[in-house]
């Protein structure tokens, strides 16, 4: 007994002693870990804690296998500096990375890439060894980043789609069928209803959406965005399906919502969410709940909310909008002319 035990101590004494040996690829991996750990549970503190330990594990994963390549790639430039597959290869990884966090798709950043690759080239062609190295490292350790947080607000959006596609057990439907006539009246067959497209408005079907778009209690039907490229570019309408067989109800729809908006205000996209009051003029409208808020992203202050109402089949609709505050007016106009249209037969 007393000799398994040594050999224990002494496996253990033999592991730790080669840990703890001087190793700079592996006390960065430390370092990184120590470091970007802390900041993830931050940035996540507001889903459940299995959410949490989940996307904290992918995102760890990926940074740390793109760190430890990174260092590989690092100590290969420094024993060959400007060897021209690895600075090409390099470029192309950072590019991605800015294509992929979208910096690049506005001015300022296509302006930053040009600048960057001139500072690049006449480094390249000067031979400045010291300011090549730091360059390619510097490419590195920012694709690093910005890849690692891609990962983690991709995690990010499926969690949450799937934290509140779960709560209820809804046998989805096609709800892609929607006719339209003279690219301005649509209908559906399968929800009974209907409605007149505001002028400026585009819609979207649920098959041109993305889980972000449908992250929402209930099955995505479709949206109504004032963006031809961004659906939920407000004043929009996000239009979700609940089954009579649910029984969903006014309490229900509240405790959801609320917990939506919460986790907005958690990832520090609003602020300042205030419940309003409000009378809504459309006798068919069930219930509504509105709330003010300013939008961090978008600095302003605007307007969210829902509505429920009933088709024929008493199934629920629930209408999630958001649009800017207009003095004087229960909603903005396209909103306004988009509540008029509505119609529960089909007039095409």
């Amino acid at each position: 007994m007393n000799q398994k035990l040594s050999k224990i101590k002494n496996q253990a004494s033999g592991f730790f002693s080669q840990f703890l040996t001087p190793s700079t690829t592996r006390n960065i991996l430390i370092l990184y870990t120590v470091l970007v750990v802390p900041f993830f549970v931050y940035h996540e503190a507001h889903l459940p804690w299995h959410y949490i330990l989940v996307l904290c594990l992918v995102s760890l994963v990926v940074g740390l296998l793109i760190t430890y390549i990174s260092l590989y790639i690092i100590q290969l430039y420094w024993k060959e500096t400007f060897h021209p597959l690895i600075e090409i290869g390099v470029l192309l990884l950072f590019i991605f990375a800015l294509w992929l966090t979208q910096v690049i798709l506005f001015e300022a950043g296509i302006v930053f890439l040009f600048i960057f690759i001139t500072i690049a080239f006449f480094i390249r062609i000067l031979q400045l060894t010291e300011y090549a190295r730091l360059l390619l490292a510097f490419c590195l350790v920012t694709s690093n980043a910005l890849i690692s947080f891609k990962a983690l607000q991709g995690a990010e959006i499926l969690s949450a789609y799937l934290l509140f596609k779960n709560k209820y057990q809804i046998e989805e439907k096609d709800l892609n069928n929607w006719e339209v006539k003279n690219d301005k009246e649509y209908w559906n067959e399968e929800l009974q209803f209907g409605f007149t497209l505001p002028e400026g408005m585009f819609f979207y079907k649920p098959e041109d959406l993305t889980l972000e778009n449908k992250t929402g209690v209930g099955q995505i039907a479709g949206i109504l965005s004032f963006s031809d490229h961004d659906a939920e570019r407000y004043p929009f309408v996000r239009i979700f399906y609940f089954p009579d067989y649910l029984g969903f109800r006014k309490e229900q729809a509240i405790q959801e919502f609320s917990e939506f908006l919460q986790i907005q205000v958690s990832k520090g996209d609003i602020e300042d969410l205030q419940e309003i009051q409000q009378k809504e003029i459309q006798d068919f409208i069930l219930v509504s709940k509105f709330w003010t808020f300013y939008d961090l992203l978008r600095p302003r202050y605007s307007k969210t909310g829902f509505m429920i109402l009933e088709n024929s089949n008493h199934d629920k609709l629930l209408f999630h909008m958001t649009e800017n505050l207009e003095k004087g007016e229960i909603h903005e106009q396209v909103i306004r002319e988009f509540l008029a249209s509505i119609r529960f037969r089909n007039g095409l």
